[in-house]
């Protein structure tokens, strides 16, 4: 649900609909008309579906996109919403191979309380056969649905939501594909599509690493022995070597580097903390493969104590040309050890001086 704003989820809902069946085993594609939504039973269904769809934006439309052209002739009225809808399902079902398994094609428009604002999804969709349970003369009876729609997620094989604003296409979308290698998309969907990475790993590594300093500094009171930096490191090192990151595994590592608390209202708090972070960075929904070297650059770290003295230094240093020895009565003696000369001895502002 990253892509959607909060106020967008309130309102949101379908306000028309196409279905096609795409396969290679027919011999043409045969259009079919907009679906009378006033005898549609379940478009909750679709909806949720939708939402759960909807990851924040880590692509953009590419300059002479025929799809964003298309759907922004729909959005500004310039053709009806049937004909811009199969012109896309035609177009996807042109570049479908044959090698990819055959589905259902929705094509959506959704509406919300800004009257300014549409929004189109595409999905394509497994259908599977399925055993209903039903009632028969008073008995319990089944029977085989050739055409189901099951509610997992990982029925969706294709997904792409798009905003307009006042008829006019947002470059930033929200695209998900199954059989790609998250965030990437396949190669025929993002030829459908055409559109291009808007961040890369390392960009999103780097909007993760941030993210997660956020986090740790917020939880700050949940950590043991309240250690900001040794949290961040062992979150960083959970992550950095795994094949994807995701918002779960986040939320695994950061419980680990709290602890493994069995208090509810901590790890309540944990998982609200991760949540706002990655949202503000866009990384709602988002899964992909983390830069390694960006998580794994120590973060800096900072010394005060409590005769106003600042020490502030690399991560990676710590125990090298710094060291801290505690003491028994709670101090530490501290040592910096450098073997060049001092790149900088000066003096500050009298702090006192200069507000009195």
């Amino acid at each position: 649900m990253g892509f959607f704003s909060d106020e967008e989820l309130v309102n949101l809902r379908i306000n028309k609909m196409t279905l096609h069946v795409v396969s290679k085993s027919r011999e043409e594609f045969v259009a079919q008309p907009e679906l009378d939504l006033s005898g549609v039973d379940h478009l909750d269904f679709f909806l949720a579906r939708l939402v759960d769809a909807a990851l924040d934006s880590v692509h953009e439309f590419k300059a002479g996109s025929d799809a964003k052209a298309t759907i922004e002739k729909i959005a500004s009225g310039s053709v009806r919403f049937e004909t811009g809808a199969q012109e896309l399902t035609r177009r996807f079902d042109n570049v479908h191979p044959q090698t990819a398994t055959a589905g259902a094609f929705f094509v959506f428009e959704l509406i919300v309380e800004d009257p300014t604002v549409r929004l189109y999804g595409m999905m394509k969709y497994d259908y599977r056969q399925a055993v209903e349970l039903y009632e028969k003369q008073g008995r319990n009876a089944l029977r085989q649905i050739v055409q189901a729609f099951v509610q997992e997620k990982g029925a969706i094989q294709k997904s792409a939501i798009v905003r307009t604003r006042d008829g006019v296409v947002e470059e930033a979308l929200s695209a998900r594909d199954r059989m790609g290698r998250a965030p990437d998309l396949t190669d025929y969907f993002e030829a459908f599509l055409d559109v291009k990475r808007e961040r890369n790993n390392a960009q999103l590594s780097e909007d993760l690493r941030g993210a997660l300093r956020s986090v740790v500094e917020g939880l700050r009171d949940h950590l043991p022995n309240r250690d900001v930096p040794a949290a961040l490191r062992a979150v960083k090192e959970a992550l950095q070597g795994r094949e994807e990151v995701d918002e779960a595994a986040v939320r695994e590592a950061m419980l680990v580097a709290a602890g493994r608390p069995h208090e509810e209202e901590v790890r309540a708090a944990v998982e609200r903390a991760v949540a706002r972070q990655l949202k503000a960075k866009k990384l709602n929904g988002v899964a992909f493969k983390p830069d390694a070297s960006v998580l794994r650059t120590a973060a800096r770290r900072r010394i005060r104590t409590a005769e106003g003295v600042i020490v502030e230094f690399p991560g990676d240093q710590e125990n090298k040309t710094v060291r801290r020895q505690f003491l028994p009565d709670g101090g530490a003696t501290i040592t910096v050890q450098t073997e060049e000369k001092l790149v900088e001895d000066g003096t500050l502002p009298d702090r006192s001086r200069v507000s009195a």
